[in-house]
């Protein structure tokens, strides 16, 4: 069975650190799942972690079980073909970084930052929370 491909927000890493009961976890810890991060997103957990005063470590075992790739794109380039899918534009990167691998979902805990609909006429992304993306693998069977 091919390997469902998602990439991830910065907040739902996050939340897969502070609970091992929760989708974030669940989702993280799923190998028929390939975990996309961008660059940009690796660089804010490791932020967000320090912040936090989360153990290296536990960031470190996180991190082994993603694939981290570089969307190539400069930020004028980022804001310019990704800004129309978000209300805030600092989070266009990580429409791009999802964009640009061709990730079939975005997760992400702050679903209000994006326009939802708009991404997936447009890019053909679903955007979900987590444990929503759990519930639509086990709909179709596949976990």
């Amino acid at each position: 069975m091919a390997k469902i491909q998602v990439f991830i927000d910065t907040d739902v890493i996050i939340s897969s650190l502070s609970s091992r009961t929760g989708a974030s976890f669940a989702v993280i810890n799923n190998s028929r799942i390939k975990k996309i991060i961008s660059k940009t997103v690796r660089k804010e957990v490791v932020e967000v972690t320090a912040r936090l005063s989360v153990e290296k470590k536990k960031t470190q075992i996180i991190f082994k079980k993603i694939n981290t790739i570089s969307s190539n794109l400069s930020k004028k380039e980022i804001l310019e073909d990704y800004g129309k899918y978000v209300s805030d534009q600092e989070d266009s990167h990580v429409v791009a970084g999802a964009d640009r691998p061709k990730s079939r979902f975005l997760l992400t805990h702050n679903i209000k930052h994006y326009k939802v609909n708009k991404i997936n006429s447009g890019l053909g992304i679903i955007v979900l929370k987590p444990g929503n993306l759990l519930q639509y693998l086990r709909s179709l069977g596949k976990f």
